[in-house]
């Protein structure tokens, strides 16, 4: 009989294929974080070595961010039109290149391009990885696996001060092509290595099923499930039940464009029906609510090895947040003899790698859990424990104490995680791509924004920055009630003009 598609990846079961799945999957999120959290960690040393300002450690900061926000568009539409697996495979090869480029900078602004172009190219990285793991899976395990994927962030919190620990706070005295060998040009090597390792692994992926099922390609996709079945079972891929799968439609291909018109037409087709009618309500709601959580957390997290740096110094003993955080010198220390001194506290390294570890804690207990106690309720509890951690911030004085609530604070970007795990069960597959980019791309945009604004706000006006974050979680745990919990009626794309705007 013909057999749906759900049926059919039902029957190819859950086992070895997906493990592999999400560690490559795994792996290409983690680069991700690990391409823009690194910079985070060089700017102490960057600020010496290039004599950069406090704006332009603003704009290094927020470059990749930047980056990601510009291109997501763009992924979204090839990963929905040229496939998830050929998409990802070029973007993170040429977001190797720039990294490895940003490297060997000369000054601070080729600095700050390369970043970004590392973060434009490393973008379907972030949003295209949700189409692909989750797409490899039936309904009864999409949701955990997906989830499970947003472990991989929290590996790299912890893999990132690792490295630097070893790396870093080398004394290198050598030149090459004229340029002094810097810690921090190693370190950004080393960060190409998590890239590196995805783009073996997606050499190593089919393109997923359901795609190619709604691109027409339905003798490939039943393939691709016998090779799942094939994998998960140890049997041949000849004792795979399916003879025959229902026919889907409504994807685009890339074969239709014979022109700039043409493709103009299709990132249209593509774009619009995130923004019917049926969907218009969830789809700017979500992007609002990315919009803020990443806001919060990366602009917080970007400036957390300073903080880290102010908290621990003997004078901060005993002071409130804002009181440090306040009093935090904007000027380079200087030798006498006028040369640029960095302090690297490695103890404040191994603070981030408990928070990551404390993170990772955080994602598991989401994962085996979301079933039961749901999307929308999780992200809720999530936001009520974030406000009163927010309050108790301008009260507190002993270090760990305040470490513990900022980490709670900045784990409000854990729950970006959740809402993206709702998108994806919200969007059918023809834009499923789409829609996961277009919301990462407004998610990412209130990270620029975050990075920028809340440096100096943290530096210059502390309190309003905290009680004005407390009033945006609050007003997030009113949206996120909103938010749809069940996966959502798979509209079709080509729907009446009565659906559309």
């Amino acid at each position: 009989r013909e057999y749906s598609f759900e049926e059919a990846i039902a029957l190819a079961g859950v086992g070895r294929f997906h493990v592999k799945l999400l560690l490559i999957c795994g792996l290409c999120f983690m680069a991700v974080m690990v391409e823009i959290m690194g910079v985070s960690l060089i700017m102490p040393l960057v600020k010496c070595d290039l004599q950069s300002t406090l704006e332009q450690q603003g704009l290094l900061a927020s470059a990749g961010f930047l980056g990601v926000v510009l291109s997501s568009h763009a992924m979204g539409f090839l990963a929905d039109t040229w496939g998830r697996v050929a998409t990802l495979r070029y973007a993170m090869m040429l977001s190797a290149i720039s990294s490895v480029v940003s490297a060997f900078s000369v000054n601070i602004w080729m600095l700050i391009v390369f970043r970004f172009l590392t973060g434009f190219f490393i973008s379907g990285g972030q949003a295209c990885v949700f189409s692909l793991c989750g797409e490899f899976h039936g309904s009864k395990s999409r949701v955990r696996h997906v989830t499970l994927l947003s472990c991989f962030l929290c590996t790299a919190i912890m893999f990132v001060p690792a490295v630097a620990i070893g790396i870093l706070p080398l004394q290198l005295d050598a030149t090459l092509f004229g340029m002094s060998i810097s810690s921090w040009r190693i370190f950004l090597i080393a960060d190409v290595s998590v890239t590196l390792l995805a783009l073996c692994g997606l050499h190593l992926l089919p393109e997923t099923p359901k795609y190619q099922l709604v691109q027409g390609q339905v003798a490939e996709a039943l393939q691709t499930m016998r090779y799942i079945y094939a994998q998960n079972s140890g049997r041949s891929e000849a004792d795979y039940p399916v003879e025959r799968l229902a026919v889907q439609s409504g994807g685009a291909s890339l074969s239709n464009v014979h022109g700039t018109w043409d493709a103009v037409r299709l990132i249209w087709r593509q774009t619009v029906p995130l923004f019917y009618r049926s969907r218009v309500a969830h789809t700017l709601n979500i992007c609002l609510i990315q919009f803020m959580i990443y806001g919060i957390a990366q602009g917080i997290f970007m400036w957390f090895p300073t903080i880290l740096n102010a908290l621990s110094a003997e004078s901060a003993q005993g002071s409130l947040l804002c009181q440090v955080l306040q009093s935090v010198a904007g000027e380079t220390e200087q030798s006498a003899d006028g040369v640029c001194i960095v302090r690297l506290d490695i103890t404040n390294y191994q603070v981030m790698i408990a928070i990551g570890a404390a993170f990772t804690i955080i994602y598991l207990v989401f994962a085996y859990t979301i079933d039961v106690i749901g999307k929308r309720n999780l992200l809720i509890m999530w936001m009520v424990l974030t406000l009163v951690c927010l309050v108790l911030l301008h009260y507190l004085t002993q270090f760990s104490l305040l470490v513990i609530g900022l980490t709670v604070v900045m784990a409000i970007g854990n729950c970006g995680g959740l809402v993206s795990t709702i998108a994806m069960e919200f969007y059918p597959t023809q834009i499923n791509a789409m829609g996961m980019c277009f919301i990462m791309m407004i998610g990412r945009l209130g990270a620029v924004v975050g990075s920028n604004v809340m440096g100096r706000l943290l530096f210059d006006s502390c309190d309003i920055a905290f009680w004005g974050m407390l009033g945006v979680v609050l007003l997030l745990t009113c949206m996120s009630y909103f938010l749809p919990d069940h996966t959502a009626p798979k509209a079709k794309v080509q729907a009446s003009s009565a659906l559309q705007i």
